[in-house]
């Protein structure tokens, strides 16, 4: 075996180290020991020798390969040994494989190099099998068959046995393309987080109606009658916006500084309104996740002086009472 396949060999194993399982564009690279028989009219015996292979695939079963293997061969009759070198290229499919077993046929053509004795060319068959060692690493064996064109077609049959290592393409090059859909509002929510839902605006109306009447009575009361006629009036605060979106990072469940924000913004209303119930809405896709970042959000609300009965989770053990104002919280 020549110095040139040794280091054309151990080269490409060093390069194919950080590899992976074979897929479209992987590249095959491999170093292989082997023996060979030869017909008796092609006036050789036996060899001895190795080489190595490259290769690519161009589908998981499909791949194209390119072999520099050479040999020692011994002569008969006592004739001085001789080189024998080919470089050969073929097809190989895997039609069968199972676990980490994987079945090789292949076919190509070569040329002889390197040799001092045989100069020819023909075309040679492979059968062979891949055992997978690791996800980039397989043990590899193979019978090859090649006939000489110009030999009238006489053939010699080689067995290789060596070590293949895969590499796969640059994944920076990779591009990936990620969907994120929303969380899809409850139908009484309205689509923009700023917008009131139009029962609750008339409530709001009805309601400033009704106190403005009982002022109107008031004033017009006579004057000195008795203070049980003078009901104080207190007027509570008009809330404006009945929900409101906070966001966590990716997979986390610790509060963003953007939700503190919103929250802070919040919390006053929530204590301007003691009857109100902050109802926090979850995406329930990832009910372990969901559950964590609600917990979330109503801790930091209660830390705040909202009393927890008024803060509750969608879908929890505490039901809203009927008749409450409800502000609800959208978590995303």
């Amino acid at each position: 075996m020549s110095v040139r396949a040794l280091i054309v060999g151990v080269a490409a194993l060093v390069w194919a180290l950080p590899a992976a399982a074979q897929e479209r564009g992987t590249m095959e690279f491999g170093a292989f020991g082997s023996a060979a028989s030869f017909d008796n009219d092609l006036g050789l015996k036996t060899g001895y020798g190795g080489g190595g292979r490259i290769g690519m695939y161009l589908h998981p079963r499909w791949s194209t390969e390119f072999e520099d293997a050479e040999m020692r061969a011994t002569r008969p009759n006592g004739l001085k040994d001789v080189n024998v070198g080919l470089l050969s290229g073929r097809l190989v499919a895997v039609p069968i494989k199972s676990g980490g077993l994987s079945i090789l046929l292949g076919a190509g053509a070569g040329i002889s190099t390197e040799t001092n004795f045989m100069h020819t060319y023909g075309v040679d068959a492979l059968v062979g099998a891949k055992i997978k060692l690791s996800e980039n690493a397989a043990l590899r064996v193979d019978g090859v068959w090649d006939w000489l064109a110009n030999e009238s077609w006489q053939q010699f049959r080689s067995v290789r046995v060596g070590l293949s290592l895969y590499r796969t393409p640059a994944r920076k090059f990779r591009t990936v393309t990620v969907v994120t859909q929303a969380p899809t509002p409850a139908p009484v929510m309205m689509a923009h987080e700023d917008s009131v839902s139009a029962a609750e605006t008339r409530r709001l109306r009805d309601r400033d109606a009704a106190l403005q009447a009982l002022r109107d009575s008031l004033a017009n009361a006579p004057v000195g009658a008795p203070s049980a006629q003078r009901i104080p009036i207190r007027k509570e605060p008009v809330v404006t916006k009945t929900e409101a979106q906070i966001r966590f990072a990716v997979n986390e469940s610790v509060l963003t500084d953007s939700a503190k924000v919103i929250l802070d913004e919040q919390i006053p209303v929530f204590r301007d309104n003691p009857t109100m119930i902050v109802v926090i809405v979850t995406d329930r896709t990832n009910i372990p996740l969901a559950t964590r970042r609600a917990q979330a959000a109503k801790d930091y609300i209660v830390a705040h002086g909202i009393a927890a009965s008024h803060v509750v989770i969608e879908g929890g053990p505490v039901r809203v009472p009927a008749g409450r104002p409800i502000f609800r919280l959208l978590i995303v």
